[in-house]
């Protein structure tokens, strides 16, 4: 019996001047289901191997950490401390 490959869904990606970050949703053919993240750097342009992948636990730590992120975010905005999101260089 053949099996399918598995579903890669393109999440999109977080592109900086250092290099960017690929967000990819995989489902195997059991319905088995991650996140992986793949980084390449700036001055290479090709694909590195999968950085971390995220199980349901990971990825509901990751959605933890980017809530707590626009929280601080929020409160030195508001505080002063941040007038925007922008690179250092």
């Amino acid at each position: 019996m053949q099996q399918n490959p598995p579903l890669h869904v393109d999440l999109g990606s977080i592109e900086t001047l250092l290099g960017s970050l690929q967000f990819t949703f995989v489902v195997d053919a059991s319905g088995d289901a991650h996140i992986q993240v793949s980084a390449s750097g700036a001055s290479g342009g090709t694909k590195s191997d999968v950085l971390l992948m995220l199980d349901a636990q990971g990825y509901e730590r990751l959605r933890a950490i980017v809530r707590g992120t626009d929280g601080v975010i929020d409160r030195l905005i508001r505080e002063g401390k941040v007038r925007r999101m922008a690179l250092p260089y």
